[in-house]
């Protein structure tokens, strides 16, 4: 009798019982569907903010212990604990950190304060000035975490404090399971992440109510209402230049170089004339010349 043996390709997967998964690819795909909302309003804000493209996306969504991810943090990131607290009281509140790698925190703050935000590569640690800088925008960045829940369920979003070490946040017991949400973000040449912790039982517990389908249905009814939302907050947020222009002539160069400290230049404008009010180099109103104390000022005449 002949036999046939053909080889046989055998899929062999790691179990790690010490750290069971605790979450379907249903309940994973509604926390991706959720931050996914949070990550598109983070980029409109953050690229309005710092006036330069930026690109928010989540990358990876993974269970580990609470230890494991305490001990995993990088040195010098900047973490913001916030308080989850659901509207309906049969929910119980829930901690979520949000983990900035320092990189992404000097990039900010350069750009704030008028740079050109190429010297983020920094090895030290936050001054008070700047954690104070960034404790105002992970206020707001909370607000948006607050906007992404409330997508799905009534719930208030609070920055309780700000910490520069993992073993401080104390979040949970050291063998829980926690969600962690790596979220990548691109801003000119760098490349850097942000982290969001939540213990896994807050998760299970505040995503029972709504499942997948329902995810789904909601997030294509509320995304276009939000995206424009958010385009139209930021750009009230954005910093303009507004200049009020007396007058423009020419003068030869001759005429210029002889200008002298108390010449007088008349200009081809009756006093009582409006004079042009220009945002971002566009005519936008026509204005009265004036006085307010001891400033000079220009009183809106006409909307164009």
């Amino acid at each position: 009798m002949k036999y046939n043996f053909r080889k046989v390709k055998v899929l062999i997967n790691t179990y790690d019982f010490k750290s069971p998964k605790k979450f379907t690819k249903e309940r994973m795909s509604i926390v991706e569907n959720l931050y996914e909302g949070f990550s598109r309003s983070l980029a409109t804000y953050l690229t309005g903010l710092l006036q330069v493209y930026c690109e928010v996306s989540v990358s990876k969504i993974e269970e580990c212990r609470y230890q494991e991810y305490s001990n995993s943090g990088e040195d010098l990131s900047l973490f913001g604990l916030m308080n989850l607290i659901p509207d309906n009281k049969e929910y119980n509140e829930s901690p979520l950190a949000l983990e900035m790698e320092p990189a992404l925190g000097f990039f900010m703050i350069e750009r704030l304060l008028g740079g050109q935000g190429t010297e983020y590569d920094l090895d030290r640690e936050f001054t008070d000035i700047e954690m104070a800088i960034l404790e105002h925008l992970f206020t707001k960045i909370t607000s948006y975490v607050q906007d992404a829940w409330n997508g799905y369920m009534d719930i208030k979003a609070v920055l309780g404090r700000m910490e520069t070490n993992s073993h401080f946040l104390q979040m949970s017991a050291p063998e829980d399971v926690v969600v962690i949400v790596q979220m990548n973000v691109q801003v000119k040449e760098m490349n850097t992440n942000l982290y969001l912790a939540m213990p896994a039982a807050n998760v299970e517990e505040l995503t029972s109510k709504f499942g997948f389908k329902y995810v789904q249905r909601r997030k294509r009814s509320d995304n276009v209402m939000r995206s424009r939302d958010n385009l139209v907050q930021n750009l009230l947020e954005s910093e303009v230049e507004l200049r009020a222009i007396l007058q423009q002539f020419e003068l030869d160069a001759q005429d210029i170089v002889k200008l002298q400290v108390g010449d007088v230049v008349p200009l081809n404008k009756n006093i009582d004339s409006d004079i042009e009010v220009r945002v971002e180099d566009v005519l936008s109103f026509y204005a009265k010349p004036g006085h307010t104390k001891l400033r000079k000022a220009v009183q809106i005449d006409k909307v164009l």
